[in-house]
């Protein structure tokens, strides 16, 4: 089947790694194809890339060391290897950056004096309704993406929205503080200063609304194009060894900065924790583009968008120089009356005509909606309970912030240890089972404790959901997608993570607001909240069934 997936696992030496499934890498390395002096073949528009050439040979038969990844003497001084190296820092740094915006917005949104807040639950009644506004403005976040990526390709793309995100937090850090230097001014002082609107908490609350759907609409954004890139320059058999410890360093850096979120409070103020978050996010840009630099000069950066040579859109460039790929046979050829034209419609078109190629993306679109609904319950449950047992804003946002430093180093320790020794001995796509099966012990047992539970008790689910999603989630994502087409990786990828990501959560999130305006007074409402994670835990299981069944039977 066209599209389908390749078995990947894990390597049991660095030969193996760069052996394995070394039909991705030549696709890495060129403009998509042609003869052995690298001139590209002519293809239809719509055609996915599958190479079955292994990666460039120097005159004794050996992969060239200069692009070898894995190699003993090259590694991480290869030409891949800093290009995968600064994107794994871009991403990194990015991820620092959103504990800081994270930590801040959250408390500054339930806070009783910019935002929603007006103590005990305060603030919790605004929260389902701004996560449920999340998904359309991902939508349009997704059709703004989808025209920055076919105007300049995925480095303009890349650069584009983490400067414009970076912009937005310090801005509007700009803003709130001033809002709440006028709010703590007593009435002379507020009449002197000349402010032009009256009511200032109102657009403090406006701006904090729209503040938290650009955060959660752009987390994944950014997250998801970092990993098109390493993506798109490993091989799968590198994947399998590479991929958690690149994860891996994205905890240790958010670990260590969810771990000073309350000294960073104590010295500089919520605001300023929005400030060094956009500070955070233009230094992870400018390494996204010494990556994208590398992978020009090495000749292997992917491209979305046909370039001035009129190469294929859907192509990885070719550049002449020093250290670049020259494919050794032509891809295997598929008939262009079988493939659908991906650059015709809409995306929404494009991603159905995506989908019904690779059957896999759909029910992956569908285990993602049930799973982030899942997420979006055990993240409310959690903020109820966080929310009524500590009513200091300050004080919440510490909390929250070791709460989740926590969350980063268990995942750590997933993504160094855990998941490459798991990879060594099963296949990556046996992760979806795992995840859910271990999500439904961890959701029974706080349905059956958490009334003689704390806050940290109640929050068990929320905590196993947080660390899947930051290690096994994102492994098994990685190794599905780096088996695919360029289309299935940066059209799909978008596609999955805005859309039914968002919709999930969105889905969620309208129902929690009508639960809670009907029976939000009700003192057993956790009970049925908890009952309701139970129910939806089954539902992900389902669901991660089906698509553990349709990669099985695409190998």
């Amino acid at each position: 089947m066209s599209g389908a997936v390749r078995r990947v696992t894990a390597p049991s030496s660095p030969s193996t790694s760069d052996s394995s499934s070394s039909d991705d890498l030549s696709r890495h390395s060129s403009g998509g194809g042609g003869d052995t002096n690298g001139n590209a073949a002519k293809k239809h528009p719509s055609q996915p890339q599958h190479y079955t050439n292994p990666p460039q040979s120097n005159s004794n038969g050996q992969p060239d060391d200069n692009n070898k990844l894995s190699n003993n003497s090259g590694g991480l001084f290869s030409t891949r290897g800093r290009s995968v190296l600064c994107m794994s820092l871009s991403l990194a740094i990015h991820l620092g950056g959103y504990e800081l915006s994270r930590a801040a917005v959250m408390a500054l949104f339930t806070s009783d004096v910019l935002g929603f807040g007006h103590g005990g639950q305060g603030g919790l009644s605004a929260l389902p309704m701004a996560v449920g506004c999340v998904s359309p403005f991902s939508v349009a976040l997704l059709w703004f993406y989808a025209k920055t990526l076919d105007s300049g390709g995925p480095s303009y793309a890349l650069r584009t929205h983490t400067l414009i995100c970076a912009g937005t937090q310090i801005v509007s850090g700009w803003i709130l503080g001033a809002f709440d230097q006028y709010l703590h001014m007593d009435a002379t002082q507020a009449s002197l200063a000349g402010w032009p609107f009256s009511k200032v908490k109102a657009w403090s609350q406006s701006l904090l609304f729209l503040l938290f759907m650009f955060q959660n609409g752009y987390v994944l954004l950014l997250y998801n194009q970092h990993w098109a890139f390493i993506s798109s320059v490993l091989t799968p058999g590198e994947g399998a060894r590479f991929f958690a410890p690149i994860a891996g360093l994205g905890s240790i850096v958010s670990t260590l900065t969810a771990g000073f979120v309350s000294v960073l409070v104590d010295r500089f103020g919520l605001i300023g924790l929005l400030h060094m978050a956009g500070a955070s996010y233009i230094v992870s840009a400018l390494l996204a583009d010494v990556a994208f630099g590398i992978a020009i000069i090495g000749g292997f950066e992917p491209r979305g968008k046909a370039d001035k040579h009129g190469e294929n859109a859907m192509t990885i460039s070719a550049t002449k120089s020093k250290g670049a790929y020259t494919p050794m046979n032509r891809p295997t050829q598929v008939a262009s009356s079988t493939m659908p034209c991906y650059k015709k419609g809409n995306i929404f078109e494009q991603a159905y005509a995506l989908f019904q190629r690779v059957p896999v993306l759909g029910a992956l679109f569908l285990e993602v909606i049930v799973s982030q609904c899942l997420s979006s319950l055990v993240n409310f449950i959690y903020l109820y309970k966080l929310k009524s047992a500590i009513t200091d804003d300050a004080m919440r946002a510490g909390w929250s912030g070791y709460f989740y430093a926590w969350i980063n180093g268990v995942s750590g320790v997933f993504q160094f240890f855990a998941i490459p020794i798991l990879l060594k001995h099963c296949e990556a796509h046996r992760l979806w089972i795992f995840m859910p099966a271990l999500m439904l012990c961890c959701t029974i047992f706080t349905f059956a404790t958490f009334r003689s539970s704390g806050l940290f008790g109640t929050s068990a689910s929320f905590f196993a959901m947080k660390t899947m999603e930051y290690s096994l989630r994102g492994t098994a994502n990685e190794m599905l997608y780096v088996s695919l087409d360029y289309e299935s990786r940066y059209l799909g990828k978008k596609v999955i993570s805005l859309i039914a990501g968002k919709f999930g959560k969105s889905a969620m999130a309208v129902a929690l607001s009508l639960v809670m305006v009907a029976y939000g007074d009700r003192s057993d409402i956790i009970w049925y909240l908890l009952a309701t994670a139970t129910v939806f835990t089954l539902l992900w299981l389902i669901s991660a069934v089906r698509l553990h069944s349709l990669i099985e039977a695409s190998k």
